[in-house]
């Protein structure tokens, strides 16, 4: 008879702005399987993010009880929550989804659903770049191993896209919204190699 399958609580965060999103395509840069990911970055001014952020901490005190219990109620390491503060005040969540799930006897490859702001599934979605409007639908997933201590990941299950900002491979300049000014600093040697690229 096999274990039940753990059930996880799950959310859906307030309208962030998408940060260094993988949703379309998963990062294999530390795990060759691939992993898909996004920060939310969110204002905690705001009340909603403010409540939304507080739902959090509380997520992971249960899951920090829960493990000390599971321990024999010893006092466990704890693992910071997958939250980060800016320079700027804001706030950042990290969101994550293995490209492959399961063990050696059973696997799987999953990725997070995409949905546009009316609802419809999109099944060729767009290349989702930074600075895209988004809610996420994630389940709480409390982990605890002996070296890094107990904590939560935010196992990240669907994406709502309501604003797009498209990425655009290999136009690092025009993508980050800048526009050339003639009458700025131009880096040394910057005017002559471009009269020798224009030269027949």
């Amino acid at each position: 008879m096999s274990a039940p399958k753990k059930k996880f609580v799950r959310i859906t965060s307030p309208i962030g702005t998408a940060i260094y999103p993988r949703l379309t395509q998963p990062d294999t840069k530390f795990d060759k399987d691939g992993v898909y990911s996004v920060d939310l970055e969110l204002d905690p001014t705001d009340k909603t993010a403010s409540s939304f952020i507080d739902s959090l901490k509380k997520a992971a005190e249960e899951a920090y009880k829960a493990e000390c219990e599971k321990k024999g109620g010893k006092k466990l390491k704890r693992c910071d929550l997958p939250v980060k503060e800016t320079d700027d005040g804001k706030v950042r969540i990290k969101f994550k989804l293995k490209a492959k799930a399961g063990n050696e006897e059973k696997s799987w490859t999953q990725k997070p659903m995409i949905f546009d702001a009316s609802g419809t599934a999109l099944q060729t979605p767009p290349n989702i770049g930074s600075g895209s409007r988004i809610k996420v639908a994630f389940e709480v997933v409390p982990y605890f191993t002996a070296m890094v201590g107990a904590g939560i990941s935010l196992r990240m299950k669907a994406v709502q896209l309501l604003e797009l900002k498209e990425y655009t491979p290999g136009d690092n300049f025009d993508a980050y919204g800048f526009k050339a000014d003639p009458n700025g600093f131009v880096a040394a040697g910057a005017t002559e190699a471009a009269s020798d690229d224009n030269d027949f």
